[in-house]
């Protein structure tokens, strides 16, 4: 039996995901009762176009609105007591890491914009692997301040585009009954090793990577691994680190945009933890609406100056 009595439905193909109520797309993920099996009500959901819709409604929501108590937690759990954090076995890193580096698509992508070799230094700095689940894919290791490994992230890019293949996403965890994974930022291992530098923290590895190679200022570069990435226990690892956020761009539609999200929790977090977090606005400012609709992000305008300065 689940530990939490209502979940999204996880994904399992094309019928697990419905017309949402709000936007009107196929993109809404809808609550299952644990216990039972069953949906909840067919407007009980979130919608994964988090930037551009935002709908959720909760369980908690949902039997709130009704007058009605229900027990959140299943019975075999106790709500109080916390489960220990799993770690993945670090041999699983290191024999990603012994394979080919240079056949990762990501890796290709790369080395259309900068030296091999410096591409080459930022897959190892970032521990970054290889993975055969797909042909040349990339495995993201989460690695903590102790060099624990907390979990492995494969995805599978375009060696010509550097675009992702949403469809090809795999975790790699070892979670158990009595543990549970928890994400740490992308990168984190490196703050013991550069403890004068800023933190820099962007949405995508892949951003992060990009700003390593092209930055010549003293920031380690983190990643959040998407808009939701970012929350108090994660930033508590780099208490008494100056933080600087980078947000992705927002459609000016957008009811949920990066940026207005990012700046709340820097504000809110900042307080609450008495730590210096600060918010860039440059592509805020200075992005055109066409940039803003395709919601690029700082590493889009990375590699757009760089093929710029290589056409001079």
């Amino acid at each position: 039996m689940a530990n939490f009595r209502f979940s999204l439905q996880k994904y399992n193909g094309s019928q697990t995901r419905f017309i949402c109520p709000n936007c009107s797309r196929k993109e809404f993920v809808r609550y299952i009762d644990n216990e039972s099996g069953e949906y909840l009500d067919d407007y009980v959901g979130r919608c994964n176009r988090i930037e551009q819709c935002g709908y959720h409604l909760s369980p908690r929501q949902y039997f709130e609105s009704k007058g009605e108590k229900v027990q959140y937690f299943s019975s075999d759990r106790i709500p109080n007591k916390p489960r220990d954090t799993s770690f993945v076995d670090e041999n699983l890193l290191l024999e990603s890491l012994h394979s080919d580096t240079q056949s990762s698509n990501l890796y290709s992508f790369f080395t259309k914009y900068f030296e091999e070799g410096k591409v080459e230094r930022t897959f190892r700095k970032y521990l970054v692997g290889v993975s055969n689940k797909w042909q040349n894919a990339t495995i993201f290791w989460q690695v903590d301040q102790e060099m624990k490994v907390r979990a492995g992230k494969i995805m599978q890019y375009n060696p010509e585009t550097g675009r992702r293949d949403k469809k090809k996403f795999f975790w790699i965890k070892n979670q158990t009954e009595n543990t549970e994974m928890r994400q740490s930022f992308f990168g984190l291992h490196l703050i013991n090793y550069f403890k004068n530098c800023k933190i820099g923290i962007v949405e995508s590895e892949k951003t992060a990577m990009l700003c390593d190679l092209f930055f010549d200022e003293k920031i380690i570069w983190l990643a959040t691994g998407g808009l939701e990435g970012i929350n108090e226990r994660k930033l508590k690892d780099l208490k008494d680190r100056e933080v600087i956020l980078f947000p992705d761009l927002s459609n000016q539609k957008s009811n949920n945009s990066a940026y207005a999200k990012w700046k709340t929790k820097a504000e809110t977090l900042g307080k609450k933890l008495k730590m210096n977090i600060k918010i860039n606005n440059y592509l805020e400012m200075f992005s055109s609406d066409l940039e803003k609709e395709n919601q690029l992000d700082i590493g889009d305008f990375i590699t757009s100056e760089v093929r710029c300065r290589k056409t001079l």
